[in-house]
């Protein structure tokens, strides 16, 4: 009995000594959403956004996409890029490409029966802008078409952030246009001109296309300014494809049988700069 008393002993002690299973209460995952891909500051709506997937290819094989931009742009250039194929697809393009023109609106369309964007696809649009001041900016759009439809359920895709591509530099460049001196009151190299009718009325030049931007300046041979109008550069959008320089009250009057020297320079609304330099001969005194 006393035997069996220690053995009830002894159980009881190793009965408090043993420790139980450690739980662990579940653990609540947070789930992030993701964050939204930035869009292009410059762009306030267009047909597709920028990292945008399942977009339905038929009709913008139809349609084609519209930007509309919050500032306007004065020129731009389009890029289109099959990243499935790896080339520039140069059947989608706007219109109005590389054309000096204000605007806010950039198409872009394909030309009939060629370049048809596929199902599930990635690609990637390049618009290239200038702003009024000429500083060029690069807008990149990337978006996925939609698999296409089967009877079996396929994953949504996950659109990645990718550097964008840019196109050679063999596509991009432009050829020069500058703005051209067409017709003027007086040529480089004349002599025996009259320095009145100048003096009353001023100087006028005209050029081959519309001016943004200009500087004119008349000097003697010195290299002095007569300071005549208007001084420093002009800047307007309206200014068309005529300039005139003008005597200023109090400015020195062109004298007879002197030599003055006219510098000009002149911006157009594609960016493309030109420089003059008329040098002329007044005619002696009557």
């Amino acid at each position: 009995m006393k035997k069996l008393a220690l053995m009830m002993f002894a159980l009881l002690i190793l009965g408090c000594g043993t420790e139980k299973p450690d739980v662990k209460e579940p653990v609540v995952e947070e789930l992030m959403e993701d964050e939204p891909i930035p869009q292009p500051e410059m762009i306030a709506e267009g047909t597709v956004k920028h990292g945008e997937v399942n977009v339905d290819p038929k009709s913008l094989n139809l349609s084609g996409f519209r930007f509309v931009f919050k500032e306007p742009v004065y020129w731009h250039s389009v890029f289109f890029y099959d990243k499935k194929r790896g080339e520039h697809l140069r059947s989608w393009n706007s219109p109005h490409d590389r054309w000096c023109k204000e605007t806010k609106v950039v198409l872009i369309e394909r030309i009939p029966s060629r370049d048809l964007l596929e199902y599930n696809t990635d690609y990637e649009i390049t618009i290239y802008t200038r702003n009024f001041d000429c500083d060029v900016s690069e807008t990149v759009i990337q978006f996925r078409t939609e698999p296409q439809r089967s009877t079996v359920e396929e994953p949504e895709p996950v659109m990645q952030e990718r550097s964008p591509v840019v196109p050679s530099g063999e596509h991009f460049r432009l050829d020069r246009n500058p703005p051209q001196l067409v017709w003027a009151d007086v040529q480089d190299g004349d002599a025996n001109i009259d320095p009145e009718p100048f003096n009353a009325n001023g100087i006028r030049f005209g050029f081959d296309q519309d001016i943004r931007k200009y500087q004119i300046d008349l000097r003697d041979r010195a290299g002095a300014s007569l300071g005549w109008l208007p001084r420093g550069l002009v800047e307007h959008e309206n200014i068309g494809n005529q300039i005139q320089i003008m005597r200023a009250e109090g400015a020195p009057l062109l004298e007879f049988e002197t030599v003055y020297v006219i510098d000009i320079f002149v911006q157009d609304s594609c960016c493309w700069t030109s420089d003059f330099q008329i040098t002329f001969l007044t005619k002696p005194n009557p």
